[in-house]
């Protein structure tokens, strides 16, 4: 089996992932740009999350590009500690690209958790406030009903 061009179908698959994730993310800030119900809060987090995944893409497309020269480099074949450190500066790469993902689902986690926290703040409240008008209404109705009994005992007298 040959491989003469394994190193450049990976990297070409590789930048291609890249470059969709890029053209996903634009889409992604376009429509949040277009969200006017965001809060403050949301939207920086999503200008936030846009700026670091674009980041990771175009690590992505990068490393994809320096994957396919591999084999095309002259250096690489000639020279074993070319060929080492070409490889040790890859390995890098795509251990920074899983640093930078991993930073960016914790952030999201992060947000995720913290939008979690509001809606449950905003639930108790409203519910205290339906709490608060159910009382109310019964405390009305009780009103309401000792009036009556007391205008029935009147009509009876």
């Amino acid at each position: 089996m040959e491989t003469d061009n394994v190193f450049l179908s990976v990297g070409v698959v590789v930048a291609f992932a890249g470059m969709l994730m890029i053209a996903w993310h634009v889409r992604q800030r376009r429509q949040h740009r277009k969200d006017a119900d965001l809060s403050p809060t949301d939207r920086l987090f999503y200008e936030q999350q846009y700026q670091r995944r674009l980041q990771t893409s175009a690590l992505t497309v990068t490393l994809g590009a320096l994957l396919s020269l591999c084999e095309n480099l002259p250096a690489f074949r000639q020279s074993p500690r070319f060929a080492a450190g070409y490889v040790l500066a890859l390995l890098v790469a795509a251990c920074w690209l899983i640093l930078l993902a991993l930073s960016d689902a914790l952030a999201s986690r992060v947000h995720l958790s913290q939008s979690l926290r509001r809606n449950r703040r905003a639930r108790q409240a409203l519910q205290e406030s339906i709490d608060q008008v159910r009382k109310l209404q019964d405390q009305q109705l009780a009103s309401d009903e000792q009036h009556l009994l007391r205008a029935d005992r009147k009509k009876k007298i």
